[in-house]
């Protein structure tokens, strides 16, 4: 079900126009006492229009034509398969009401049922925050908290273990996984990579617990955060210091850390 505000934010509750009554209860009055007498006529009407020899398939590409146009005139090109799903929803609606309007079935001027939709499906983005994904944008940012308030007490020290050179680092409690920390380059063209390594079982049952993990992973290696392994599966297979071969999740610290709505931040106020 899609929630849309019952606030038409016209003045009048419900409504955009009140029609020349007095008020949005008297609208509301005369609507249910017509509802009540003429309850399923334009059904009726449109269904037998609908089922007339010959005319299926007509009516089908009519109703493509104008679903395809209503979701590519209302979406910009880099909506999110959640918000491209709502506006076929609402798109439905539309060509269906253009489809009776065509028929004689609604009384309707040209345009109606689309600008109704259309007027529903903005309330809907404007309730859900835009067309954007956010469905992406929660998990990385879940992803991000973890390691910005984690990355030091909950991952183990690669380097530590691996190479035995701090017998004394303090044991890492409540364990997520592993950090390693690598350098590249030569000379003054050296630069520093963190690398974390979540264990199966921490990434699953408490990192993205309740979240639909192949949608999880598979989003994270769109955005080139998580590394998937050689045979394509999410996690690679890898031998953790101190630990037998098995499979963790590779996670890039600057993939994830780099925040593309830092450039678009509002400045300081001078």
């Amino acid at each position: 079900m899609l929630a849309i505000p019952a606030d038409a934010g016209k003045g009048h509750g419900l409504f955009e126009n009140l029609h020349g009554f007095i008020g949005g209860a008297a609208l509301s009055d005369a609507l249910q006492s017509r509802v009540a007498k003429y309850y399923g006529t334009p059904l009726v009407a449109f269904l037998q229009a609908l089922c007339e020899p010959g005319k299926a398939r007509a009516y089908t590409a009519m109703l493509r034509r104008t679903l395809d146009r209503f979701t590519s005139d209302a979406l910009p090109s880099n909506a999110s398969g959640q918000a491209h799903r709502a506006a076929a929803r609402f798109g439905l609606a539309a060509a269906a009401g253009e489809l009776a309007t065509a028929l004689g079935v609604t009384g309707w001027p040209d345009g109606t049922a689309t600008a109704a939709a259309n007027a529903c499906l903005a309330a809907w983005l404007a309730e859900r925050g835009g067309a954007g994904n956010l469905e992406g944008d929660a998990i990385v940012q879940r992803l991000r908290l973890v390691v910005e308030r984690y990355g030091e007490s909950r991952f183990t020290r690669w380097d530590a273990i691996a190479a035995k050179t701090d017998d004394h680092a303090p044991r890492t409690g409540d364990r997520l996984g592993f950090r390693r920390t690598m350098e590249h380059g030569v000379g003054d063209l050296l630069y520093t990579s963190v690398t974390y390594y979540f264990l199966a079982t921490a990434w699953r049952e408490e990192v993205f617990k309740g979240m639909n993990l192949r949608n999880v992973n598979r989003e994270l290696i769109a955005r080139g955060i998580l590394a998937p392994g050689a045979d394509g599966k999410a996690a690679q297979a890898v031998t953790l210091p101190g630990m037998p071969k098995g499979r963790a999740y590779v996670v890039s610290a600057s993939a994830l850390l780099t925040d593309e709505s830092d450039s678009q931040a509002e400045p300081l106020a001078a």
